[in-house]
């Protein structure tokens, strides 16, 4: 009795080139590699770009060398890459073995393929890990990985807060999948799926179908609101336009702001030159503006996006130690329309934001409403001087600032909050920068408000730093918070209402409804600099 043939299983990695490249030659450089015709039976089914390896040692051998016994002579890396090009739907695909991938141009393949595809083929109920970033936070990026096949709300995943980058799910059996397939995408799609050559143009059929297929929306509706661009194009397109508003000197949707959290009562300024110390040939700025920074450019016209991502911005402290440094492209904020489409540069990255979700942010940080607290401008005072200022200035307030109160653990430390007044008002004030920076005020403000309203020892602590005039009545019993306000309060040196960048409305809203839940009134407040 003749044995059946047993495919074997491979983890195959598969690019799809966008419909506008059309030849191969303009998406693959294959200078120095073969290319065939693979054919099955008589029919094409596409080209193979190969290149066999080079024998290099590795790195770790010399560690070894000498060692009586170690034969060195064995022990090698190969480097060999090939590429197998499809076309389906007058779509190449590309299927990519080695370090093959870095042969196709970045700009041709589709991003997100691989995401959209694993999402509509693999099982909802079985997803294994996922990568995703936090825009509420400073360049977090994490990847979760389940002990066992669950669904995607069993992660800690904030649909408003968090971007999906990729996700590995078991794909469901069927009357054409009897195997165990396992599938994880971003940009590419990897499937350990059985292959053969004669598979390969199912495989790709069955691919674009998924990709093509809406059934993803049903399932997950919240993931266009927020998606990073990461197409070569479309960034190019929308860095011309950062610089066409920049020399124009259109700052309306285009700012500059600190992209992490400091301390700034250590700082003493800014300057817009690379520099360990302050120098006295340097003008100190005492805050980040792009129309300061924009003048002391030599020519402005001949702006770059490279040059942006090379010139720096420095934030000088007061002891003379090492000054903070970042990339002018990084510290730059924008809102920019283009294609019928919102993007929002935040921390060196492109967004697309869903027009209806940037509506639903808009409106919701309008309804917060003003507080009517009067807190005096702040003219050149940093933020900490400020505080000061009006504690010493008026009685009804106790200042809070830098008092830390540790709630155990990985939190450790926490303000109550910067002011607090004798009308029971939980005030926390932070100087106008990105959306990071904001998002971490808004942020404590959500701890605080659970640590107060839920732990008994930190109403205690709060009590022990607090004046005798202020202090909570009754901390170990039930505290009301229908009668607190907490009042988010940033200095601001632009006129008009608060207005904060995009993001930072996206984490507000999303502290703010849990604050109202919680059962405390919320307020917003502008603390103008003159």
């Amino acid at each position: 009795m003749k044995k059946s043939h047993v495919e074997s299983k491979y983890k195959l990695t598969v690019f799809l080139i966008k419909n506008s490249y059309t030849d191969i030659d303009t998406f693959i450089n294959a200078i120095g590699f073969e290319t065939i015709d693979i054919k099955e039976d008589g029919e094409e089914l596409g080209k193979l770009i190969y290149k066999g390896g080079f024998k290099s040692e590795p790195s770790w051998v010399s560690i070894f060398k000498g060692q009586e016994g170690f034969d060195s002579s064995s022990i090698f890396n190969l480097s060999s890459k090939a590429i197998f090009l499809h076309q389906h739907a007058n779509r190449w695909f590309c299927f990519t073995f080695g370090y093959a991938r870095h042969l196709i141009d970045e700009h041709a393949y589709e991003r997100n393929f691989g995401l959209i595809t694993a999402l509509n083929i693999g099982d909802p109920s079985a997803i294994t890990s996922i990568d995703k970033t936090n825009i509420s936070h400073i360049s977090l990026h994490s990847k979760e990985q389940a002990t066992k096949e669950i669904e995607l709300t069993s992660f800690e995943f904030n649909d408003e807060t968090d971007i999906l980058k990729s996700i590995t799910a078991k794909v469901p059996k069927n009357e054409s999948i009897k195997d165990e397939e396992t599938l994880s995408g971003r940009d590419s799609v990897t499937i350990y799926t059985r292959a053969s050559i004669k598979k390969f143009p199912a495989i790709a059929e069955r691919l674009y179908c998924a990709f093509n297929d809406n059934k993803y929306k049903e399932r997950y509706p919240w993931l266009d609101k927020i998606i990073e661009e990461r197409d070569s194009t479309t960034i190019e397109e929308l860095d011309s336009t950062l610089i066409a508003y920049i020399i124009r000197g259109n700052f309306e949707k285009v700012w500059l702001a600190i992209p992490e959290v400091i301390s700034w009562e250590e700082i003493d300024g800014f300057t817009f030159k690379e520099g360990q110390n302050k120098s006295h040939s340097l003008r100190i700025y005492p805050e980040l503006d792009i129309s300061d920074w924009i003048n002391q450019l030599r020519d402005k016209n001949t702006l770059s996006i490279s040059q942006l991502k090379l010139k720096r911005i420095c934030a000088h402290r007061i002891d003379n130690g090492p000054s903070y440094k970042w990339s002018v492209y990084r510290c730059l904020n924008a809102e920019i329309d283009l294609n019928e489409k919102k993007y929002i540069l935040n921390d060196g990255s492109w967004y697309n934001i869903e027009h209806n979700f940037v509506q639903e942010v808009n409106n919701y940080f309008s309804t917060i409403p003003d507080s009517d607290i009067y807190l005096p401008p702040y003219h050149s005072k940093t933020e900490p001087e400020y505080l000061r200022s009006i504690a010493d200035e008026d009685s009804r307030y106790a200042l809070m600032d830098q008092n830390n109160i540790m709630i155990g653990g990985k939190l450790s430390r926490i303000e109550f909050c910067d002011l607090y007044s004798k009308e029971k008002e939980i005030i926390h004030v932070k100087k106008y920068s990105g959306s990071s920076v904001l998002s971490h005020l808004f942020s404590q403000a959500l701890v605080s408000a659970e640590c107060l309203l839920h732990d008994i020892k930190f109403r205690k602590d709060v009590n022990e730093l607090l004046p005798m005039d202020f202090r909570l009545p009754s901390p170990e019993g039930r505290l009301d918070p229908s009668q607190y306000s907490i009042c988010i309060a940033i200095m601001c040196k632009y006129s008009g209402p608060l207005d904060i960048p995009f993001f930072s409305k996206v984490s507000f809203k999303n502290a703010a409804v849990s604050l109202k839940r919680l059962g405390f009134n919320v307020f917003k407040l502008k603390i103008n600099k003159t």
